[in-house]
């Protein structure tokens, strides 16, 4: 009898001690709620930078004080009608990742290229959409710690794009980069890590550009692990020409990488009336080299200035291409 009292009594007891847990819990969850509620409200797509996303590293891809200078070639001919890319050694006959992917483009000579390339996109959602839903084809890169990547990926190449990705890599100074950035202090083994991460974050794209990068594209040792990885793979790269100390493109030619340079950024200067000027010179670039690859970012003046331009692009003499019809062109590959 006085095991089933006292059995009772701690029943009793352990109940109510719940009852005033869940009270608690309860009046916390309901102070919380409040809170929430009063603070202010964020509406979407107010960001308009990187930089003004709450919660992410400060981005400056420009360095402070570094000159960024338009990066010209000698116009090229047309080539044979047999010359085709090379295959990179150790390389299979199947055809390489950039060319399964790559949009279709039969023109190249008939008219200068203009290929236009929106980096950082992924993480402002609304102008991330305003960039693929631009008058295309365009190329878009995107960040691989972006949130649901294969997703909108899968839109922005619906939607008639290239696609590529934005790989975080070491600048000089302080800036970060952003998660799983590519740094010259990491080992070989951690390196390679990282590189497979981002490249595996999603699918569908043609090449990789350098995300900031000044101080790791000047890195011989960095930039052989990560165009080695590339070209398994069969990834074009980008060399986003950071820095003028950048090795990327040169050694990519040395690997047997399908590579580029950047020709012209369009909004170091985030002003309308400076993104306008960047495109006037974009213009000037296609027809003296017979090719541009131009570089923005998902800022609100610059996708703007493209809705207004890029129409018009058909009526100026120019073709709007994708980032691997002026790589064909550039190199003499049909």
């Amino acid at each position: 009898m006085l095991l089933l009292v006292g059995s009772f009594v701690s029943v009793t007891w352990l109940a109510s001690k719940l009852d005033s847990v869940d009270r608690d819990r309860v009046v916390k969850d309901m102070l919380n709620d409040m809170k929430r509620e009063s603070a202010p409200h964020q509406p979407a797509g107010k960001y308009a930078r990187i930089d003004d996303i709450p919660g992410l590293p400060k981005y400056a891809e420009a360095e402070p004080g570094e000159a960024r200078p338009i990066v010209e070639e000698p116009a090229r001919k047309a080539p044979r009608p047999t010359q085709v890319a090379a295959v990179a050694p150790g390389a299979t006959s199947e055809r390489p990742a950039w060319r399964r992917y790559a949009l279709p483009f039969a023109d190249l000579y008939g008219k200068p290229l203009i290929a236009i390339v929106i980096d950082d996109v992924g993480l402002d959602r609304p102008r991330s959409r305003r960039a693929w839903e631009l008058p295309g084809p365009v190329t878009l890169s995107f960040l691989p710690y972006a949130k649901d990547l294969h997703e909108q990926a899968k839109v922005a190449r619906s939607h008639g794009n290239e696609l590529m990705l934005h790989m975080p890599m070491e600048p000089m100074g302080h800036a970060d980069p952003g998660p799983n950035a590519l740094l010259t202090s990491l080992s070989e083994n951690e390196l390679r890590q990282r590189v497979t991460t981002d490249l595996d974050s999603f699918d569908g794209y043609v090449g990789v550009n350098n995300h900031m990068g000044s101080r790791f594209t000047a890195s011989r040792p960095g930039m052989d692990v990560v165009l080695r990885l590339l070209r398994a793979r069969g990834l074009l790269f980008l060399d986003s020409r950071t820095t003028a100390q950048s090795v990327g493109e040169s050694m990519a030619q040395e690997l047997g990488v399908a590579t580029i340079s950047r020709n012209v950024f369009l909004d170091d200067d985030e002003s309308l009336s400076a993104v306008k000027r960047q495109l006037a010179t974009t213009e000037e670039v296609a027809r003296r080299q017979g090719f541009v690859v131009a570089i923005g970012h998902p800022h609100e003046n610059t996708l703007q200035a493209l809705s207004e331009w890029l129409p018009a692009l058909a009526a100026k003499g120019f073709a709007l291409a994708p980032l691997t019809a002026a790589l064909r062109k550039r190199n003499g590959w049909d």
